[in-house]
């Protein structure tokens, strides 16, 4: 069975919202990666998955399904890593894209950058910072980026909210992860109360905008997708101020 993904990361989906696993391939497709259960991925070559079917998914919203990561986080290894850093040397990999060897037979892995991401709450956790990005406008989410070298993820997430928001939080609780493989990302959630309800650093100028949210903002706020681990916190957040929870649930 095959798993079909275009250049953009959809695929195609069945009349019930499911994945759409074909037997053969119906338009030309690259490269190809081994997946469980017998199936295989394989990259459509000028094919829009919408031409195949009415219906489709997109990688964004179905980051959290396990087969759907693997098959776009595999193809990307494939595509974009060709070649062994050490020295230079063409890469091979083997059949379902979990690692490669070049020339010195060194196991080259495919590339995992972890990232931070996650909610601050004001002191009495009935509203959540929330920004638009100044690169992807349109909707609000939680504040995000990429750990640096040397850094802890709670030491990362303290420094991203303080970058992008100005505000300054201090413990960090982890709630869960989710891969963001389009990008080659791990997501790794946090969640913190701050003091400081007005910034009082200069921010980067990642967030367009910032604003605090409280659950009855949510329903007239343009959110990030459903799917994503961003929107599973927001739900997450809103179902437990609704009712009354003070303990935070893993994802």
């Amino acid at each position: 069975m095959y798993l079909l993904i275009d250049e953009d990361n959809a695929f195609p989906l069945g009349a019930d919202g499911g994945l759409l696993l074909v037997d053969a391939p119906a338009a030309p497709t690259t490269t190809h990666v081994t997946l469980p259960g017998g199936i295989t991925a394989a990259r459509l070559a000028g094919t829009r998955a919408a031409d195949l079917a009415d219906r489709v998914g997109d990688i964004r919203s179905w980051a959290g399904d396990p087969l759907v990561a693997q098959a776009v986080g595999r193809l990307r290894a494939v595509e974009g890593t060709r070649f062994d850093p050490a020295d230079g040397s063409e890469l091979t990999w083997d059949p379902a894209a979990r690692s490669a060897r070049g020339a010195s037979g060194r196991e080259v892995f495919p590339r995992i950058d972890p990232c931070v991401i996650g909610l601050v709450e004001n002191p009495a956790g009935s509203a959540i910072l929330l920004g638009e990005n100044a690169r992807r406008p349109g909707y609000f989410t939680c504040v995000a980026g990429y750990i640096d070298v040397g850094e802890t993820a709670e030491d990362a997430w303290r420094r991203e909210v303080l970058e992008e928001t100005g505000r300054r939080v201090d413990t960090a609780t982890y709630l869960g992860s989710q891969p963001w493989p389009h990008t080659g990302a791990l997501m790794l959630a946090f969640t913190s109360r701050t003091a400081d309800i007005d910034p009082v650093a200069v921010t980067d100028g990642e967030l367009r905008s910032i604003r605090w949210a409280t659950r009855a903002d949510l329903d007239d706020l343009p959110l990030a997708g459903p799917g994503s681990i961003a929107r599973m916190l927001i739900d997450a957040w809103r179902r437990r101020t609704s009712e009354g929870d003070e303990q935070w649930q893993s994802i």
